[in-house]
């Protein structure tokens, strides 16, 4: 009776130290399970990101690139979120203003792809007839009213008269010289208030017209254009393979060029920060 009991207790003992063993086993097995979803998560955002330009730090890469250009400067502490950002200045010239311009490649040639950025338009901002914001493009984008390509497209966007929004392709139709593309019926941006813009980009199937762009600004689509070609043929240097920084007033003549109370060409400002192009659409 005396072993029957011992060997019942031993038993037991190992029965409570396999149940402890196994939940030790099981939480350990969870914490794992959990680091590697939130890691595998982490790792796809870094491959779907192409580009991520702030102004935190300014020493090297694409935010030393902008800030070598003359008419762009540091605005310290001048962000959305009281970050560091970048000041454009908008020098009038006869053909509008002056054209602050940088291209960035983003890798093997994208389907599909969004572009997000913040902007501000000073107080004193003038929209005139126009002007051009940044997007994407192929190797060898079209743009200034070029010769369309079968290699070659755009999607930018532009202000219009009063702050109003429009999408601003060159695709494929030949008997167009500039660019394309439906804008808003009002105003949309405000001058001293930032904005967060996001346009979509989706290619067409070469042969079709099948491609897209949607521009979101604060969250709320303005500008859709549907049934575009974009491109004439496949391969990948026409993909989406550029972001293009490309904002001036414009236009090719006085018209679109910001002047003064005396109609003397004047100089306006913007800012932008928090540059991201990823792969894929973002509605958001």
């Amino acid at each position: 009776m005396g072993k029957f009991c011992i060997s019942l207790g031993l038993m037991v003992q190992c029965d409570r130290m396999m149940l402890s063993h196994l939940r030790q086993c099981l939480v350990i097995s969870v914490c794992l399970s959990l680091v590697a979803t939130v890691g595998s998560a982490l790792g796809e955002d870094e491959v779907l990101s192409r580009l991520r330009i702030d102004f935190e730090s300014v020493d090297e890469g694409a935010a030393r690139k902008l800030l070598s250009h003359a008419r762009i400067s540091l605005a310290v502490g001048e962000g959305p979120d009281g970050s560091d950002a970048i000041r454009v200045d908008y020098v009038a010239c006869p053909r509008g203003s002056e054209r602050v311009v940088a291209s960035f490649p983003l890798g093997q040639g994208m389907k599909e792809a969004t572009l997000l950025f913040d902007v501000k338009f000073g107080e004193d901002f003038q929209w005139t007839k126009g002007g051009k914001l940044h997007g994407l493009g192929p190797k060898k984008p079209i743009t200034g009213g070029a010769k369309r390509l079968p290699e070659g497209w755009s999607a930018r966007i532009m202000w219009r008269e009063e702050g109003k929004v429009q999408n601003y392709l060159y695709d494929q139709d030949q008997s167009k010289t500039y660019g394309i593309g439906e804008r808003t019926k009002k105003g949309v941006f405000m001058p001293g208030k930032w904005h967060r813009v996001v346009i979509e980009v989706k290619l067409n199937e070469p042969g079709k017209k099948n491609g897209f762009t949607k521009t979101r600004i604060d969250g709320k689509e303005v500008a859709k254009t549907e049934g575009v070609e974009f491109r004439g043929e496949g391969g990948d240097e026409t993909g989406i393979q550029l972001f293009m920084f490309s904002t001036f007033h414009g236009g090719h003549s006085t018209e679109y060029s910001p002047v003064d109370s005396k109609g003397k060409f004047t100089t306006v400002h913007a800012w932008f920060d928090n540059f991201e192009v990823v792969e894929g659409l973002r509605d958001k």
